[in-house]
């Protein structure tokens, strides 16, 4: 391997092991049932985001950073939502959009890194593997997940030793950097060498196979996708419709560390994934497979119930979370956390373990099983 092809190798990345000889786009064995993942890194503020405009614990909390009832997009039951998400509301009343409020864990962790982890592997214990490594390998074979942005290292919810993904910045640039990888035959001098020439193998294999369903150079789609979020968004639908068969994208949008400032910034992160999620809705809806597809946001933490003297929140335990798809059952699932029974950090205690969000996609939505048996699922699929 030259210096050239050294550093292309390095800045693809494959998350999982790879099988050897294994075709990543080999023929759909599955439903086709896909899972869009939208990390909102930094941990976002729930609160001011399914807004419980009816609780007046909530204001009295916040003076100074609460969205006011009159500007509240209005959902249902005293909760609507934060105003940047406009473009949003017509997913709400057209039935294809779901809150599941008060998510978190026991004994919540406030690092980004620590929880960010804990939130991908479903696990509060063991973070060996990603919690799609539970779910993925007896859904399909092939390739599992795509990694929009990022290296997959920092990506834990794609580990596993028998989950296969890759990373990139969009199918183009991933096609041609993989173009330039020579294919080797799989040394077994040791298990560094096996190890590096497998991986470069399965990398030059799954970007000649992406570049035979995606082309060479990937059509564009319609809509308006801007900056990191919406770009990642386009290219997940690149690949949807290009008909790559990967049961899992995962995408981000920073900017929800809102320790001050929160009312700017929060607006603007939360403007991003309105506009960058309507935009791939609308480009599922008009090929006809936003059916086939859900997307759900997560993030590692929530934000404290009080607002700080920043005119900020601190990290967090309990969060709302977002679910869209043409075959989402609308509702808000899920109890309020009571915002009148802090703990001695003025954090609430979450009503809903983040496990049964993944077991509701795991049963009900690919049809697998709940690997987590002690979490029952919500019904909004």
């Amino acid at each position: 391997m030259n210096r050239r092809d050294f550093l292309q190798f390095a800045s693809l990345t494959m998350a999982g092991s790879m099988i050897p000889g294994m075709d990543l786009l080999a023929e759909a064995r599955y439903s086709g049932k896909i899972v869009v993942l939208v990390h909102l890194d930094g941990g976002n503020d729930g609160f001011n985001t399914l807004v419980p405009y009816a609780d007046e614990a909530y204001y009295a909390l916040r003076p100074k950073i609460a969205i006011k009832g009159r500007h509240v997009i209005k959902l249902k039951d005293g909760f609507g939502m934060h105003p940047q998400l406009k473009p949003l509301e017509q997913y709400w009343k057209s039935g294809q959009m779901a809150w599941v409020q008060g998510l978190g864990y026991p004994n919540a962790i406030l690092s980004h890194f620590k929880s960010l982890d804990v939130w991908e592997s479903g696990s509060v214990n063991q973070h060996a593997q990603g919690w799609l490594a539970n779910v993925l390998p007896k859904y399909k074979k092939g390739l599992h997940g795509v990694v929009i942005g990022g290296a997959v290292g920092g990506n834990s919810v794609m580990k596993g030793s028998q989950l296969n993904a890759v990373t990139m910045q969009n199918p183009k640039s991933f096609i041609k950097a993989a173009g330039r990888i020579s294919d080797i035959g799989i040394s077994r001098r040791n298990p560094a060498i096996a190890h590096v020439s497998n991986v470069q193998h399965q990398l030059h294999q799954v970007g000649k196979q992406i570049a035979e369903r995606v082309g060479p150079s990937p059509k564009g789609v319609p809509g308006r996708f801007r900056g990191e979020l919406g770009h990642g968004l386009e290219a997940v639908a690149q690949m949807i419709l290009s008909g790559v068969d990967a049961p899992v994208y995962k995408v981000r949008q920073d900017g929800f560390d809102t320790h001050a400032g929160q009312i700017t910034a929060q607006s603007n992160s939360l403007f991003q994934l309105a506009n960058g999620l309507h935009s791939f809705a609308n480009v599922m809806r008009r090929s006809g497979r936003w059916n086939d597809v859900v997307v759900v946001t997560y993030s590692e933490f929530g934000r404290r119930a009080k607002e700080n003297r920043g005119q900020g929140t601190d990290h967090g335990t309990a969060s709302a979370h977002l679910v869209m798809g043409g075959a989402v059952k609308q509702g808000i699932y899920g109890k309020h956390p009571d915002l009148k029974r802090l703990d001695g950090n003025g954090n609430v205690a979450h009503t809903t373990d983040f496990r049964s969000l993944y077991a509701t996609l795991s049963e009900r939505w690919w049809r697998q099983g709940n690997p987590w048996k002690g979490h029952r699922s919500i019904p909004f699929v």
